[in-house]
């Protein structure tokens, strides 16, 4: 830290990664505290010779340097003060000839979390905001499960095979693996596939199966009596990102409960209801085929999601929120090994080994090291603002936000009314009055039937609203449930550019004038 980042500094407030203490002559108590909370989080740096004085922090200067750094150092080197060794870096500054002295204390390796003080495992902290908060018993015991060598998800979960897993999704699951992987023995039972890869274990004799094996395949049973939380919570919000709660605070809303599978492929269909241009995906692999260019970074984080949760912490769940300029992946599991290498190509240390390798077995989602730089990149070359994402040590969690908000280029627009123009109408009357109709706003199937002049749902009347459906011009505003009652139509995004694009033609059209 240089002299002039400390005075900006200065002027603002402690924060998550930096603690000021006045420690003119001795090391208050509450260093450690910050040294455990720093080594348990993000790492950070605590600063010795800051007073804080009317809410505003000032330069006391450290009146004893060599005996408040050794006291400091020694310390931290003693065999009770700290659990494991810590990497330390000490720096002095001169501020108006007073001392300053600087320690950059480094996140503790995942292996030697928590650190904690006096041998006592109690006290543990953690860094939230510009705070150090004892650890709870529940995130002492995430640190020690993440510690451990043995996974989670590769730990075995006594539950009798005859009622473990879901028919459907080893079908599904098997009949893809085949497609990406020929030469395999294509023959074995459900049960040999699940041991040769490793989703069955035996154990005194039996065979069970892997908590993995549960959240991939596992029937709803399963799952819910190992996992007493929601696997995925997915909302359609009708305001900004950040913006006050409106009225109606979601427009949507699924919660999935069921096996990584199961979820997965109701998320795609799902998402492929909601697009706006219309597409295919192969119902296989879950692949696009003619998919709009932001599935692939939705595919990535939306698996990342679910394939890096920390399954474990039952206090929280997964949530995808669509807002209507950011779409939110937010994941009760911070990175689980070196944050500072995401962005780097290679092989990652993962929460959950058998979920993602049985993800990947798939193709489902990018090679080891290239996800999340795939994301970012595409997502700017896509010509939307630059993604953010935030792992949150402090409260294990991690946050991808993919803003949505972007200016069309004006040749852009100027190809979109070309290309709208260009636009073969062939409407009849009728639908060209619906067309006009919905311009105005929603309308219900009653309403429709008497402006295009018919007494009841006739075969015709069916086909050519079904057709303006079928060609994305209309859509229904519950999509979920055709048949509702409530059910209306109002006219899309591309219904308003061929209606405005074609304005003239459309006239001629009602007119009988030939173009």
């Amino acid at each position: 830290m240089t002299k002039d980042e400390l005075i900006a500094r200065l002027g603002k407030y402690e924060w998550n990664d930096v603690e000021f203490k006045k420690a003119q002559r001795g090391v208050p108590e509450s260093a450690y505290e910050t040294v455990s909370a720093f080594a348990n989080s993000g790492g950070g740096r605590l600063v010795f010779g800051i007073q804080e004085k009317d809410g505003e922090y000032d330069v006391a200067g450290v009146l004893d340097v060599d005996k408040v750094q050794n006291d400091f150092l020694s310390a931290l080197r003693a065999e009770n003060k700290v659990n494991h060794d810590i990497q330390v870096e000490s720096e002095l500054l001169e501020i108006d000839g007073k001392a300053i002295l600087i320690f950059t204390i480094s996140e503790a390796p995942r292996q030697n979390k928590p650190l904690y003080l006096n041998g006592d495992i109690r006290r543990s902290f953690i860094r939230r905001g510009g705070c150090d908060h004892r650890c709870t018993m529940t995130e002492i015991e995430r640190f020690l499960r993440d510690a451990a060598e043995e996974r989670w998800d590769g730990q075995v979960f006594d539950f009798p095979l005859q009622e473990a897993f879901d028919e459907d999704s080893l079908k599904w699951y098997r009949a893809l693996f085949d497609e990406r992987n020929p030469g395999h023995d294509k023959s074995l039972s459900h049960q040999d596939f699940l041991y040769q890869w490793g989703y069955l274990l035996r154990q005194e004799g039996r065979l069970l199966p892997t908590r993995a094996a549960i959240l991939l395949f596992g029937s709803s049973t399963a799952v819910h009596q190992m996992l007493p939380r929601p696997i995925l919570d997915v909302q359609w919000i009708p305001s900004e990102l950040g913006a006050p709660l409106p009225e109606i605070r979601w427009l949507d809303r699924i919660v999935f409960e069921d096996n990584l599978l199961v979820t997965w492929r109701e998320l795609v269909a799902r998402y492929m209801q909601k697009a706006e241009k219309p597409f295919r995906i192969d119902p296989h692999t879950l692949l696009r085929e003619d998919a709009p260019p932001e599935y692939r970074v939705f595919r990535e984080a939306a698996i990342n999601l679910l394939i890096h949760q920390d399954y474990a912490t039952h206090g929280f769940k997964a949530v995808i929120k669509f807002y209507r300029d950011t779409i939110q992946f937010w994941n009760p599991g911070d990175v689980f090994g070196n944050a500072d290498a995401l962005l780097e190509p290679g092989e990652k240390e993962v929460r959950n080994p058998q979920i993602v390798a049985a993800f990947r077995r798939l193709g489902l989602c990018e090679q080891a090291g290239t996800g999340m730089r795939m994301m970012l990149e595409r997502w700017q070359a896509l010509g939307h603002p630059v993604p953010e994402y935030e792992n949150d040590r402090g409260r294990k969690s991690f946050e991808i936000r993919l803003p949505l908000t972007r200016a069309i280029p004006e040749v852009e627009a100027q190809e979109a009314q070309v290309e709208a123009q260009e636009a073969q109408v062939d409407f009849a009357k009728w639908q060209l009055d619906l067309l006009d109709a919905c311009s105005s706003g929603e309308k219900s199937a009653k309403e429709l039937l008497s402006i295009a002049g018919y007494k009841s749902r006739t075969g015709n009347f069916k086909k050519g609203l079904q057709r303006l459906i079928d060609e994305q011009i209309l859509e229904l505003t519950i999509p979920d449930k055709p048949n509702s009652p409530l059910q209306k139509y109002r006219i899309t995004e591309f219904g308003k550019k061929l209606v405005a694009g074609r304005e003239l033609d459309m006239n001629k059209a009602r007119n009988g004038v030939d173009g």
